[in-house]
């Protein structure tokens, strides 16, 4: 499994906190079976320049490479991206793609907490046309708890976006049956944990899969796998029949 959503840089952000809390974070993620985890640091366009976000992340995930030296054989691989709140003028900023998943040309971005108003959804939808780059709406299943809007996924249908859910979605007992409903339909398509810590906000993809298989089988987490090897084997434009 791949983790596509983390806060697992120690030091960075609201994650973890040191090497050590990132370190049993990895661990944990072993044990779930994840191989590959996403470190997804949050930018915010009205805090900090992206150039300083960028070393600050750059000496983070240093730091956490020199801490998992000698036991990569057990842990995760690590690989960089961000979670970039967004902003005004997202689809003109140049700097997304150094903020882009390695690998892939996908941006994680965060949505506005409060309602979304028409131009956001439209500037979210531009970035692919302006970049090639393609928006991965982070942890849709939050913005639904949040507007109480079960409709959000419409919203998105037609743009080149593809969409982010939390494990914790599909244990969640108000909303678990329509994260199924949802992950049967096509509208998620890649899974993270935004874990942040060892207590609260734990490492959890593997209770979300157990229990996707109980409910749907293996076929819809075969999909999510084979989504996760074409985000890092395919070019843009390929993958455009993800869109919803």
């Amino acid at each position: 499994m791949i983790d596509f959503h983390s806060h697992i840089l120690p030091g960075i952000d609201d994650g973890s906190a040191d090497l050590e809390e990132s370190l049993g974070m990895l661990r944990l993620s072993a044990a779930h079976d994840v191989r590959l985890v996403i470190a997804t640091p949050h930018f915010y366009a009205d805090a900090e320049s992206p150039a300083r976000f960028l070393r600050r992340r750059a000496q983070a995930y240093q730091t956490l490479r020199q801490g998992m030296a000698g036991q990569e054989a057990t842990l995760p691989m690590v690989l960089t991206g961000a979670e970039i709140a967004f902003f005004e003028g997202i689809s003109d900023c140049e700097a997304l793609a150094q903020m882009k998943i390695d690998g892939t040309p996908l941006v994680l971005v965060e949505m506005p907490m409060t309602q979304w108003p028409d131009r956001a959804v439209e500037e979210l939808g531009s970035i692919y046309d302006k970049t090639g780059l393609i928006p991965l709406v982070a942890h849709i299943d939050r913005f639904i708890q949040l507007q109480r809007d079960r409709r959000l996924p419409e919203r998105l249908r037609g743009l080149p976006v593809l969409i982010q859910a939390n494990a914790s979605f599909f244990f969640s007992r108000r909303y678990s049956r329509l994260a199924f409903s949802m992950l049967e339909r096509g509208e998620i398509h890649l899974l993270g944990s935004d874990c942040h810590n060892l207590t609260g906000r734990r490492p959890n993809l593997l209770p979300a899969v157990q229990a996707i298989r109980e409910k749907l089988g293996d076929a819809p987490l075969q999909r999510l796998e084979t989504n996760g090897r074409r985000v890092f084997t395919d070019n843009p434009k390929t993958l455009e029949a993800m869109f919803l």
